[in-house]
């Protein structure tokens, strides 16, 4: 969010699972997440040992990107993908010079499994959206990348982005049409 007078914030709504605890807050409406504890494991040594004072490790990762010392990209989309994708979306935008809604609509890739304990153990692959060019996907598997292609409409992430133009005074946003949401303006 980024208002005319250049100040933004860029923040994470995350419930985890689908329905995150599948508690809600008597006459309140409010679902809480289960992102807190789910990292944790009870195996000894492990990094994420449960341990009094100790923090899980989690994916929430949102970040705000300044040029000239003023914000310049916020962005957010959802789990071990996060950080990936926004790699991405910032060489779509600096390396590519991509318009903010083409670099969001642009095919993505990214490396699986990442740190969900439920998937942890699973062999690595590369995983791209099915709309990522045939090209591409031999290109990745000649370098050796075991890569899966995934089923149209399934996507890991959504993103909502906003850039501040300052030599037009103008803020441009997009949306990702993987998810809902829109860019307004107001």
């Amino acid at each position: 969010m980024a208002d005319g007078a250049g100040n933004c914030v860029s923040w994470i709504h995350s419930l985890s699972n689908a329905f995150g605890s599948g508690y809600i807050a008597e006459g309140t409406g409010v679902l809480f997440n289960n992102r807190a504890g789910r990292g944790f494991s009870l195996t000894p040594g492990h990094p994420n040992e449960i341990a009094p004072g100790k923090r899980t490790m989690h994916t929430l990762n949102c970040y705000l990107a300044t040029k000239d010392g003023l914000p310049d990209h916020r962005r957010t989309p959802g789990g071990d993908f996060q950080p990936q994708c926004g790699l991405q979306i910032l060489t779509n935008l600096i390396d590519y010079g991509m318009d903010p809604q083409a670099a969001v609509e642009a095919p993505r890739w990214w490396s699986f499994p990442g740190t969900d304990p439920a998937t942890v153990n699973r062999a690595m692959e590369l995983r791209v959206e099915a709309e990522m060019p045939d090209a591409t996907v031999r290109g990745l598997e000649a370098m050796g990348h075991p890569v899966a292609r995934r089923r149209p409409g399934v996507y890991d992430g959504k993103v909502q982005l906003i850039i501040r133009d300052p030599q037009r005074a103008v803020l441009m946003g997009a949306s990702d049409p993987r998810g809902d949401g829109a860019a307004v303006g107001m």
